[in-house]
């Protein structure tokens, strides 16, 4: 009886199992909050970093732009009057405007490295736009552009500005937040307003203002008013503060005035009453600046107010942002930790129940159901019901599983004492057929011997012979039989036999000795116990050689010794195996399993079963392995302890000689 032994392997298998079930999950959990947690403070830091760019673009962005309503004002300017000192303004203006963008240059160019593509297109789009400058200020210079070309030319240019703003305050409120929109409203707003200013000085310095000009200082005027009274009750409470000072400024309201009287001039009527069209500005140029230079910053300070609120929004937004995905993370964090406590520890003590478990089925099935499937191949009678244990673990999910357990421990010993019984039913019933046929079959082999020796015929002689050779064959599988039961062959050798007569006797007990040549014969003798067996393997592997090869093909068989003892080699020339046939094949010959059923494929092939039983009852080793001749050879190694030095020296070469000249003391020489 065996002595089922804890597995401690089998109890880290069962706690690693279980561990892995919380633990999994887990580290799944761990690592997803990581990453979003990674994330998010990638988000919200990507968002600070971007606040911190976009601040510093627009600051840029907002100083080149007032530079270059400078120099499109006085550009309008020279145009109109085309005086020295106008030019002279120009030029000073524009050296402005290049230190300007020099200076702010790197700022700009930091948009290009944003993840927005849609900044980085404008941002590019701007740098492109602004290499078109010196062309347009080349025309300028050389009287190839007009006021209104030239306007809408610079406008281009600041719209390009306009854009960049846009993208710039979109990614960073997005699309929803009325600070950015309102922004960007007062942006558009202060530059209709500078373009106004431009439009009219230009006009006031030529001395008329045509009508298209007007129409569209008409359309301006109105569009940032417009805009500026659209969005007073958005703006913030310092942005609210600035726009109330502008419009209760003395020279917004001035200013407002002669922008109404430039709007309303009257036509003029000829002398023969006809209306046309008024080209004079009924408004001072001194006067018109003063107003413009006195309400320009109040706009520009607007405009700076509600920019460095929507970038304070925008800030306070990143801000928020972290600090929630830090304190959300360590709430999360410290929760799953909790979690991941309380599974380990319901898992820990789910662990000790299994052990249990398992400890109770691997003595049932280690010790006690052995011992029984033992004991009902002996023949004895056993009560599995009343001598399996039976696993008790409570009635919950773990209970029953131990009921089911139970129920397939009494099941499969129920099967296996079956079987056992089943097996061994057979064995006596094989042990039966096997012994009467050898009985007969040794009786027809000493009739025939009679007959052979009386029988002077050449005809009849060859004839009997040949019978001699289908019984001797038919003695063999009544071996077999016996081999199969696991029980030893009635023939027996007291005395060693010359390896060559044993090679001659295994020849003669195949159908088709005739194509079998000896070619070679090692010089030992075979220990009497072992001659009866080594020869029936050696026939069993001859005939196989013999069947697998065309006829009429002939199969060699050679001996020789070797250090290891003699090796006899069996080669065909048949089709041979394939290589996962002969791993199978080498591993049932190294390794003979139970005679069974189940043990056997489709095409059951009893003679390598019965040549596995043969060589494990004596230490030989039998290995099939392809052959020159593109069939099998079957190797036999036969150990010294089967071997007897009686006959040494060189391998005896047996020339060609067939195996019917087998000698009456191989054939007959056993004891039963």
């Amino acid at each position: 009886m065996t002595t089922c032994k804890h597995n401690p392997v089998g109890r880290s298998a069962i706690r690693g199992q279980l561990t892995r079930m919380v633990l999994i999950p887990s580290v799944s959990f761990l690592l997803l909050w990581a990453l979003l947690t990674a994330a998010g403070t990638t988000g919200a830091l990507r968002l600070t970093s971007s606040v911190q760019q976009g601040k510093a673009g627009l600051a840029a962005l907002d100083l080149i732009a007032a530079e270059l309503r400078t120099e499109r004002e006085l550009t309008q300017v020279f145009l109109g009057a085309g005086s020295a000192a106008a030019q002279d303004a120009l030029l000073d203006g524009r050296e402005r405007t290049d230190a300007t963008f020099a200076r702010e240059r790197e700022r700009v160019e930091a948009l290009l490295d944003s993840d927005d593509t849609g900044l980085t297109e404008r941002a590019r789009a701007f740098f492109d736009a602004w290499g078109g400058l010196p062309d347009l200020r080349k025309k300028v210079d050389n009287g190839e552009t007009d006021r209104e070309a030239a306007l809408q030319d610079y406008t281009a240019l600041l719209s390009a500005v306009l854009l960049v703003n846009d993208a710039v305050v979109a990614r960073l409120h997005g699309d929803s937040r009325p600070d950015g929109f309102t922004v960007l409203e007062l942006m558009r707003a202060q530059d209709r307003y500078t373009q106004a200013d431009a439009l009219l000085s230009g006009a006031m310095a030529a001395g008329a203002m045509g009508y298209s000009e007007t129409a569209h200082f008409t359309y301006l005027t109105a569009s940032y008013r417009d805009i500026l009274n659209r969005t007073g009750p958005d703006l913030s409470e310092p942005a609210r503060a600035e726009h109330q000072a502008l419009n209760q400024s003395p020279s917004w309201i001035r200013l407002q005035d002669l922008s109404l009287r430039v709007l309303s001039r009257p036509p003029v009527i000829d002398a023969s009453g006809e209306a046309e069209f008024n080209s004079e500005i009924p408004v001072d140029a001194e006067e018109w600046d003063r107003a413009m230079g006195d309400t320009e910053p109040v706009v520009q300070r607007l405009v700076a107010a509600q920019t460095e609120t929507a970038l304070d929004a925008a800030w306070s937004s990143a801000v928020r942002a972290i600090a929630f995905n830090v304190v959300g993370s360590l709430i999360i964090l410290l929760a799953g930790i909790a979690a991941i406590v309380y599974a380990l520890r319901s898992a820990r003590r789910l662990t000790g129940r299994l052990h249990r478990l398992h400890t109770e089925t691997l003595e049932v099935a280690d010790s006690r159901l052995p011992e029984l499937v033992a004991r009902a191949g002996t023949g004895l009678r056993v009560d599995v019901t009343a001598e399996l244990p039976t696993l008790r673990h409570g009635q919950d999910e773990l209970g029953r599983v131990a009921d089911a357990f139970n129920t397939a421990q009494r099941t499969a010993a129920a099967a296996a004492v079956r079987q056992a019984e089943i097996r061994e039913g057979a064995n006596r019933a094989f042990l039966g057929i096997a012994y009467r046929n050898q009985t007969l079959i040794q009786r027809q082999l000493r009739l025939l011997d009679e007959i052979e020796s009386a029988e002077d015929n050449p005809d009849s002689l060859r004839r009997l012979l040949r019978l001699d050779h289908l019984v001797t064959r038919g003695r063999r599988y009544a071996d077999n039989l016996l081999i199969l039961a696991g029980a030893a062959t009635a023939r027996r050798w007291k005395d060693p036999m010359p390896l060559l007569d044993v090679l001659r006797a295994a020849t003669s007990e195949i159908e088709d000795y005739e194509r079998v040549r000896l070619r070679s014969a090692a010089r030992a003798g075979v220990r009497g116990h072992a001659v009866a067996d080594l020869t029936h393997l050696i026939a069993e592997l001859v005939e196989n050689a013999v069947h697998f090869s065309p006829d009429p093909a002939q199969v060699d068989v050679h001996s020789r010794r070797v250090r290891a003892g003699a090796v006899v080699e069996v080669t065909d020339r048949g089709l041979g195996m394939s290589a996962e046939q002969y791993a199978e094949a080498n591993g049932r010959l190294a390794e003979p399993p139970e005679f069974d059923v189940m043990t056997l494929s489709d095409e059951p092939r009893l003679g390598l079963f019965v040549v596995a039983r043969l060589a494990a009852r004596h230490g030989v080793t039998v290995r099939l392995e392809p052959s020159p001749y593109g069939g099998a050879l079957a190797r036999v190694v036969l150990p010294h302890s089967l071997l007897t030095e009686g006959a040494s020296g060189a391998e005896e070469d047996t020339g060609t000689r067939p195996a019917e000249q087998e000698t009456a003391a191989v054939r007959n020489g056993a004891t039963s």
